[in-house]
């Protein structure tokens, strides 16, 4: 007897089959979602805990901070991020779909870059905390006194090197993670906000976290660090700033400042015992001078060139041994660091300095003690700048947990890009570093670009820079066979016309020993130079006319434009103008430029301009317009156009600090 087969499921219970493991795997989903929504929600709920704790600590500034506890923060919250990257990352690949969700689209879209940013982010302050945790004691009241808080943060910062080496990598995709998210002019109000703040504070870290790489070893931990500090002022403006009032040498060892010494810079040169080289042409016509001296050597606007040359010259007057760089500052540094450090005191002068009163205290030190002689007092003028020199010393080395350092940051980073402070060394490692953040003021143009800098030189032994405007206007036509640029610059002196004549250099208003104003109700007599790329070929420019009976050396100065290959890579239009009181004065210049587009794999073609300020400059208007060649289609531009017209893009710029305008076109 055979066995019978069983029989094959009916086709009612494959259909069911069917649908219980479709509900199972409903059953699942749901269930993993579930879970997956409650590891979410309790992560954003110990995120917004944190939030509560973070705002607690920093409450107080730096200064309040406790470094265990911050510690503990920062790695609890990259904790949270972490699991909150894990939960959401099988939903990240479906965000960039999610625009059409209502008020939150825009958010979802950029949901993996916030997220990479976030991550980038705890990284490098993880690293950070941890290597600098003995440097946040400092910056807390009553804490450890036994050594210079300059020394300690230097010594925290050569001890952290490696996780700060870190800190720089994992900064690198913070910056890689904002630069993908691009524009947030379309997110929800308080998303922007958010990246308002962060957009402010990005840069700052970012050249910090570069800086605290090379600062042992420039606070002299390595060995004795002697810099020559250069003080400038920008009212009687100079290539590099202003003229030199004052210098000396600041020594650090071990992040220490060992020495501080500061002169007037009329006792550096030892003209009478040597030789001494005869000045740059310019000035040596324009001003008289003879011999070429330590206060008139920032002569070209590139600082390292100046610097060179302005150590040089104090090491030769001075008998001093070869220094390490050279740190230039002028009226406007000393206000943005006096506004961070608070009030300070110098007790011989029985005066109580703060931003309000600094720049009419260092106007104030120009005055005539009784009993002085004109000479007395031109050599003796500057003094003041020492004793103010100590007392900043003073307050940073006893005082340091007073200082507001957030403030101190934001200050500082805005004098180096401003150029109200320029910093050079001789060492290759950190002066590459320097470089790369535009701190050292070196003129440096990018290949296939346009370049512009603008730099005046008041050689008319006065202060008018004070009452001098000046606006510009750039046109640039772009087309197949190169371009064509004309510049045009206006200066205004904003005091009225006092009926006298202009007269170059007038010995009895400094033998009358007038007040420091007395020096600004003056002429403005300008040695004009314009840095162009390299190649650059001059078709016209303004014929400006000095009559000899205004000068020192009697003859008449006529004449067009100089060109003159004096720095690398660009080339130098040269002129020379006189300014009278209640007076406008236009230069006009037309040149042809060389390559100045680049163009690539996909033939889209990039026009970009630098346009640098020139240290201690007041900020100016400057408005450019860049035509497009025929047929030409923008797809690019930053900064947005204030205008179109046609294929003419308008701009305008306030120039206060280096500034670009690039623009992508096919």
């Amino acid at each position: 007897m055979t066995t019978a087969e069983p029989s094959a499921p009916t086709q009612p219970r494959k259909r069911k089959f069917i649908w219980i493991t479709i509900l199972v795997l409903v059953l699942l989903l749901i269930g993993w979602l579930g879970l997956k929504a409650w590891r979410i929600a309790q992560t954003t709920q110990s995120l917004l805990a944190r939030q509560a704790e973070a705002e607690t600590l920093a409450a107080n500034g730096l200064a309040g901070l406790d470094p265990d506890k911050t510690e503990a923060l920062v790695m609890g919250v990259r904790s949270d991020v972490l699991t909150l990257q894990k939960e959401v990352a099988p939903f990240l690949p479906l965000m960039p779909y999610l625009g059409w969700v209502p008020k939150y689209g825009s958010t979802l879209v950029i949901a993996p870059q916030l997220l990479d940013m976030a991550v980038a982010g705890l990284d490098t302050a993880a690293y950070s905390i941890r290597g600098l945790k003995p440097a946040l004691v400092i910056m807390q009241p009553g804490g450890d006194s036994q050594e210079s808080a300059l020394t300690v943060l230097a010594q925290s910062l050569a001890n952290a090197e490696p996780d700060l080496r870190a800190a720089n990598d994992s900064f690198a995709g913070v910056m890689a993670a904002r630069a993908a998210i691009g524009d947030t002019s379309n997110l929800p109000g308080r998303v922007q906000d958010l990246f308002a703040k962060a957009d402010e504070w990005l840069p700052l870290a970012e050249d910090g976290l570069k800086f605290a790489l090379i600062a042992p070893a420039m606070m002299g931990m390595d060995g004795p660090r002697r810099y020559l500090v250069i003080a400038q002022n920008e009212d009687e403006l100079r290539p590099t700033g202003g003229f030199i009032s004052g210098a000396g040498i600041i020594t650090m060892i071990d992040g220490r400042i060992q020495d501080f010494t500061f002169t007037n810079a009329y006792n550096i040169d030892n003209y009478l015992e040597k030789p001494y080289d005869i000045p740059p042409e310019p000035l040596e016509k324009f001003m008289g001078l003879e011999l070429f001296l330590f206060r008139d050597a920032n002569f070209w606007p590139d600082f390292p060139t100046s610097a060179e040359t302005l150590m040089d010259l104090y090491s030769y007057g001075q008998d001093a041994p070869q220094l390490d760089g050279a740190i230039a500052l002028d009226q406007r540094f000393l206000q943005l660091l006096i506004e961070a450090l608070g009030t300070v005191t110098i007790p011989d002068e029985n005066l109580a300095l703060n931003a309000g009163n600094l720049t009419d205290a260092l106007r104030q030190a120009w005055g005539v003690q009784e009993g002085q002689n004109a000479q007395e007092w031109v050599t003796t003028r500057k003094d003041f700048l020492g004793p103010f020199a100590g007392a900043i010393k003073n307050k940073i080395e006893t005082d340091f947990s007073s200082i507001d350092l957030q403030q101190l940051a934001a200050n500082m980073n805005t004098a180096v890009q401003t150029k109200h402070l320029q910093i050079y060394t001789r060492h290759p490692q950190e002066q590459a570093v320097l470089d790369e953040l535009g701190w050292d003021g070196r003129l440096a143009p990018a290949p296939n670009s346009d370049f512009l800098a603008i730099v005046d030189t008041n050689v008319g032994y006065s202060k008018a820079n004070i009452y001098v405007e000046k606006t510009a206007d750039y046109n640039v036509t772009l087309d197949d066979a190169g371009a064509h640029a004309a510049l045009t610059l206006q200066y205004t002196h904003t005091r009225p016309d006092n009926g006298q004549p202009c007269i170059h250099y007038n010995i009895n208003v400094y033998n009358d020993l007038p007040d420091y104003l007395t020096l600004a109700d003056a002429c403005y007599w300008n040695y004009l130079r314009i840095y162009v790329p390299e190649g650059s070929q001059l078709i016209t420019s303004t014929v400006h006319t000095i009559p000899g009976e205004s000068h020192i050396f009697g003859q008449t100065w006529q004449g067009p434009a100089q060109v003159l290959s004096e720095t690398a890579g660009l080339t130098t239009f040269a002129n020379y103008l006189l300014l009278p009181m209640g007076q406008t004065l236009e230069s006009r210049y037309e040149y042809l430029l060389p390559t100045v587009v680049s163009t690539d794999e996909n033939g889209r073609k990039t026009y970009h301009l630098d346009v640098i300020q020139q240290a201690g400059n007041h900020s100016f208007p400057f408005n450019a317009a860049i035509t497009l060649p025929e047929g030409a289609q923008v797809l690019s531009a930053t900064p947005a156009p204030t205008a179109v017209n046609g294929r003419t893009l308008q701009f305008k710029l306030n120039i206060d600090t280096n500034s670009q305008i690039t623009v992508q076109y096919q």
